[in-house]
């Protein structure tokens, strides 16, 4: 609710295994795929139960609040253990819904920046534009979402 317990975000991507992961021992971000990058009830119902899992580890519980979106799976409640599945009401207004509040916008800010800043930075040093890959952009998502301002 304070936003210092974040989860990882999710990333969905058209590949199971990516040419960049080759290597990498584990990323930053939860990962997925599907033909459309998109996320699906099965993405999603398993995203869930992998997030009871760890509460239950943790001894845990929580509320998870899904908007309206079709693809959120309504039968889940029943499997989990340590998570609560809330369904927000369709005529529900985007001022009730949390991540309609900034969050997604910030994060997008945050990670924009990010991008542009090595642009820019490749443009002074007169070298070619940077190539962003997946794997880089999964870092550069971790850090954007990770980002706090007093910090940097």
């Amino acid at each position: 609710m304070t936003g210092h317990q974040k989860l990882k975000p999710l990333v969905i991507e058209r590949s199971k295994n990516p040419r960049c992961f080759k290597g990498a021992k584990s990323l930053e971000v939860d990962y997925d795929f599907n033909k459309k990058s998109w996320i699906t009830s099965e993405i999603c119902e398993k995203w869930v139960q992998k997030l009871d899992k760890r509460m239950i580890a943790e001894c845990r519980k929580i509320a998870l609040v899904f908007d309206n979106c079709p693809v959120y799976p309504k039968e889940i409640n029943p499997k989990l253990k340590n998570v609560t599945v809330f369904h927000l009401s369709p005529d529900t207004l985007s001022k009730q819904q949390p991540m309609d509040q900034g969050v997604i916008k910030n994060f997008k800010i945050h990670y924009l920046k990010r991008i542009v800043q090595k642009v820019i930075t490749a443009l002074e040093n007169n070298q070619s534009m940077p190539k962003v890959n997946l794997r880089e952009s999964i870092l550069e998502i971790s850090k954007a979402w990770n980002y706090d301002a007093v910090i940097e």
